[in-house]
């Protein structure tokens, strides 16, 4: 994760790593008992810390073995991973889920502190059974990855038809293609009629795929059955300024 992370980020970003696990072991673990070659990096610098993610006070003093201190606030981006607790998930979930509502309550008090100046990120927890998911409205969680699904996903995919893999490694790999929510301008003209293979079509011209897209007029919730795959796409509607349209491409 660290090395595909490194991919992705500006030249002098940086990891602040919280848990319990000691510095001197850490490095020894990210080896996997020397399965795997040592950490190099281009564009993270690493910050550890060690404490406790569901004790609050490890949360609001962060502080790195290195000396430098930050805020829950200044963040840019929180993912709060799940401890392995062998077979048991639910326990898991538990502590991932702790941790994201007291990160939550902390931002919040920074924002009233600051006055709304500083917007915080919203945290994202990793989710590994299936049953926790509806406890995730009420903590309010507004991104969460359930990995567990994810994997199993692939797995069945690739077990059906190996020659997907190519494709699963083209969108989740940093070096593949990547998600993203383009104006519609880009492809129609404003008021113009097109179908989606239309604006398909124009979007294989800029080497982009399409995957679907939301009128200005509808919420990502209420376009749910757009986004992806959406239904008669050979109907056409008209474009208008603010639709946006969902599209893979490597930049």
């Amino acid at each position: 994760m660290i090395i595909q992370l490194d991919e992705y980020v500006e030249k002098g970003s940086e990891l602040w790593l919280l848990n319990l696990v000691p510095v001197d072991e850490r490095a020894t673990l990210l080896k996997d008992k020397g399965n795997k070659e040592d950490l190099v990096l281009e564009n993270l610098t690493i910050r550890n810390v060690v404490g406790n993610p569901i004790i609050r006070r490890d949360l609001i003093n962060i502080k790195a073995v290195e000396g430098d201190t930050i805020a829950l606030d200044h963040f840019d981006s929180i993912l709060i991973l799940s401890i392995e607790d062998g077979d048991n998930m639910m326990s898991s979930d538990s502590r991932a889920l702790s941790s994201l509502l007291i990160i939550q309550d902390i931002q919040k008090n920074l924002k009233e502190k600051y006055q709304g100046s500083r917007l915080p990120c919203d945290p994202v927890a990793e989710i590994l059974d299936s049953r926790t998911k509806s406890l995730l409205s009420v903590a309010n969680c507004k991104g969460y990855i359930m990995s567990n699904q994810i994997i199993s996903s692939v797995i069945a995919q690739v077990s059906e038809e190996k020659n997907i893999n190519i494709v699963l490694k083209e969108i989740l790999t940093a070096e593949g293609s990547e998600t993203y929510i383009r104006p519609a301008c880009r492809f129609a003209n404003d008021g113009e009629e097109l179908s989606f293979w239309d604006v398909a079509l124009r979007a294989r011209q800029l080497r982009e795929v399409t995957v679907g897209y939301k009128p200005q007029n509808m919420t990502m919730k209420d376009a749910a059955h757009l986004i992806i795959n959406p239904p008669n796409k050979k109907e056409k509607r008209k474009w208008r300024k603010g639709d946006v349209v969902v599209t893979f491409a490597i930049d």
